[in-house]
């Protein structure tokens, strides 16, 4: 079974409608996740209302510690960890899944995010057992994402990938990123979840090049 990891914060709105496009995409047997966090109610209780698993988030508020509690509360062997303003493609997990299934030693696969220039690092599905035995971060032991306050995570996790020889790409059309700043895919608005991941580049920023030496 896939698991689908999906933190969110202050969407509550947007929920039901996530999880109805996962649905009706999906071609696999999967199970679906929120990471939310303790102070915003709302999100817990829409999450709940989409009969989805709702986790609430014990660490820092904060996208990767969100998803790493996702983690340590399930056990699907292959997840794919997404965000709540994605617009999933019909039969978007074969092609992936297909590639992981004919290639056991890619740990971490990058998936197209319809960003005409990707790097395939935004998104990816992931192996739990590289999780496990290497973790996605060099100094911290079973862990999904080094705990920047948002930006960066991706991109560490796939350039740790990259330096270990277990990481890949999927090149078939995956998700749009319905972001704001994903103008070619439509005009979506910027709002109150991307002003807070938005104050914190500049300290992420900073963080990342501190840490670059550990996977270059």
């Amino acid at each position: 079974m896939l698991g689908i990891y999906i933190p969110t914060f202050g969407r509550a709105g947007k929920l039901q409608q996530v999880a109805d496009n996962i649905k009706e995409a999906t071609n696999s047997e999967y199970k679906l996740y929120w990471g939310v966090e303790a102070h915003d109610r709302e999100s817990i209780l829409a999450a709940k209302d989409t009969g989805a698993e709702a986790i609430v988030n014990t660490g820092n508020p904060c996208y990767s510690d969100a998803l790493q509690e996702i983690y340590e509360n399930s056990d699907e062997d292959i997840f794919f960890w997404a965000n709540d303003d994605f617009l999933f493609l019909k039969d978007w997990d074969v092609a992936p899944l297909k590639k992981l299934e004919e290639n056991p030693q890619v740990m971490v696969l990058g998936v197209h995010d319809g960003n005409p220039n990707t790097k395939y690092h935004s998104i990816s599905i992931i192996r739990r057992k590289y999780i496990e035995e290497q973790s996605g971060v060099v100094d911290m032991p079973n862990r999904v994402l080094y705990p920047y306050l948002h930006n960066y995570v991706d991109d560490e996790l796939a350039n740790t990938a990259k330096a270990r020889g277990v990481w890949d790409f999927c090149e078939t059309p995956c998700i749009h990123h319905q972001h704001h700043s994903f103008t070619w895919l439509g005009d979506f608005k910027h709002d109150a979840t991307y002003a807070k991941n938005d104050a914190t580049f500049t300290e992420d920023s900073r963080t990342y090049n501190e840490r670059i030496h550990l996977w270059q």
